[in-house]
């Protein structure tokens, strides 16, 4: 949990969670459809993610990846969703409207969609969106490169 929570710190998602807080439903008492389409983009972005993180681990030379580590994957986004859920019973303990939702959602939101760009850029698919936003994600998409191409893209030691 301590990792996630540093790279949530360094890739700013807290700042994103922070500014997806702002919008009126956030002052609303009680769930909304806002926040089933908010959980709801969430899990888009952690099917975006994890299609490219696929694709990624699939072209790496790097052959000691199994499906443990799809499995940790799907149980870390389940945990994330229920987190996301469980923030909205202590937005009405603590009555924060859903301040603490919106907070916790966005965050992870954010995370996700750094960590699915990272694997766009290190795919080599950037030319397909725009550039932008891959600047935004300069360091993600170098460790994901040492983390799958440790030799470089072209070796395949």
């Amino acid at each position: 949990m301590q990792r996630l929570i540093d790279k949530m710190v360094n890739d700013h998602s807290f700042l994103v969670g922070v500014s997806v807080a702002i919008p009126t439903w956030v002052l609303s008492d009680t769930p909304t459809i806002d926040h089933a389409v908010m959980i709801g983009i969430l899990i888009l972005v952690f099917v975006l993610d994890w299609l490219t993180g696929t694709t990624l681990a699939r072209q790496s030379p790097v052959k000691n990846r199994t499906s443990h580590a799809g499995i940790d994957a799907l149980m870390r986004d389940f945990i994330i969703v229920v987190i996301c859920a469980c923030s909205i019973f202590l937005d009405f303990v603590f009555e924060t409207e859903s301040f603490i939702f919106a907070f916790f959602t966005g965050a992870f939101i954010w995370q996700n969609f750094y960590s699915f760009l990272g694997n766009i850029a290190a795919l080599g698919w950037s030319k397909y969106f725009p550039m932008w936003l891959f600047n935004l994600v300069q360091d993600e998409m170098v460790a994901k490169l040492h983390k799958y191409f440790p030799h470089g893209k072209g070796d395949k030691k």
